[in-house]
């Protein structure tokens, strides 16, 4: 099993663990995170971490965070960033 630091550093391998997870959250397979996607997967994390749902303004403002070309759905390119990030916050705590 790779680490954080070996994922970080190889793009393949950051690809196919971003894809892995984009996939669970593109429920419908269409290649794009939708608004009701982005809610589910964010009302997921939120019960199993035990902390409050997100509101819909909370889903607003990541949508938009991660929508870098503003087409209204997050492409796995956009999330691979989201993902980047998580792992180098892990890396970094």
């Amino acid at each position: 099993m790779a680490t954080i630091d070996e994922i970080l550093a190889d793009e393949g391998k950051l690809n196919s663990v971003t894809k892995a997870v984009f996939d669970q959250v593109d429920t419908d397979g269409s290649g794009q995170i939708d608004k009701a996607e982005l809610k589910a997967a964010m009302n997921q994390v939120a019960q199993e971490s035990d902390i409050e749902a997100p509101s819909e303004e909370d889903v607003e403002k990541a949508l938009k965070e991660l929508d870098a070309d503003m087409s209204g759905t997050i492409d796995v390119n956009e999330f691979k960033e989201l993902v980047r990030q998580l792992l180098q916050a892990l890396t970094s705590s």
